[in-house]
């Protein structure tokens, strides 16, 4: 696959406007022919035929071009490899993912950033959340919307640091991180190494004894703020600490302190400090 946009006219023009109108300039086209500047903020639209509609259309009832944004660091050059840190956005997804909290678990420098939608094979209203949480049954819609999106990032953006490279998500997204470690996705588990799951997603990691996954790092954040399930949720990711780590997979469980379903900037500091080997503080399980 390839959606370079020297090949594909019109969604160069698509991409053209989307910087402009977020402020960013190509300035010297011989110096950037494809808008690859540091600091940039580049969205790739899709069609409903190279991907199904996002959740968040579904959902909603409306038509939103899936969409996959993404951000070079500051310090971005093509002579140099970066790893990717793709957030996965809780609820419904949104049509364009949330640029904003990659960029707050990573900051400016360092890493590509990017972020997309959440997808379901079907809605059914009467199951519980109104429909919107994802399952296994969805993973091969997941599997061939993630393949295409990220598959262009990968084209547009080749210097990518894959053994560094990370996912995160958060709620629904936690939970189709999971699904799609668990299902032994070759294309995840090819391009990223290391998987954070925000307070949900737990009890869907499984069978993580294969290659592939087994070679993953995971770290397992949940809050200990008291809300429906939330003892069961500590439990359990104390258990798939336990458990895998006797298997060998680099799994671990940080409890986070004063903190309920929610993901903000000091719960993002500690998943920043995580990626980058850092100790952590608040964020260590109780012996």
């Amino acid at each position: 696959m390839d959606r370079s946009l020297r090949f594909q006219p019109g969604l160069a023009f698509t991409l053209a406007v989307v910087l402009s109108a977020s402020g960013v300039s190509f300035g010297d086209e011989a110096e950037a022919p494809d808008g690859l500047r540091p600091g940039s903020t580049i969205e790739i639209p899709f069609t409903l035929v190279e991907v199904p509609p996002s959740l968040y259309s579904m959902i909603r009832g409306i038509v939103a071009p899936p969409t996959l944004t993404f951000r070079l660091p500051d310090d971005y050059s093509p002579a140099k490899s970066y790893p990717l840190l793709v957030y996965v956005p809780g609820n419904d997804g949104g049509p364009k993912g949330n640029i904003h909290n990659a960029r707050t678990i990573t900051g400016h420098r360092g890493w590509v950033v990017a972020s997309l939608p959440l997808f379901k094979a079907t809605i059914d209203r009467g199951e519980q959340g109104g429909g919107i949480i994802v399952s296994f049954e969805d993973y091969p819609v997941l599997a061939k919307a993630y393949r295409t999106m990220l598959g262009a990032l990968f084209d547009r953006v080749p210097n990518i640091d894959r053994e560094r490279s990370a996912m995160v998500g958060f709620s629904n997204g936690a939970i189709t991180l999971g699904v799609l470690v668990s299902s032994h996705d070759d294309f995840i588990l090819t391009h990223f190494k290391n998987f954070c799951l925000v307070d949900h997603g737990m009890f869907h990691l499984t069978d993580l004894h294969k290659s592939g996954a087994k070679e993953g790092r995971y770290l397992i954040l949940v809050g200990d703020r008291e809300d429906l399930g939330r003892e069961l949720k500590i439990r359990q990711s104390r258990l798939q600490q336990d458990a895998w780590q006797m298997a060998g997979v680099d799994v671990s469980y940080r409890i986070l302190e004063d903190t309920g379903h929610e993901f903000n900037e000091p719960q993002m500091k500690i998943v920043g400090k995580w990626l980058r080997d850092e100790p952590a503080s608040q964020a260590e399980p109780p012996d």
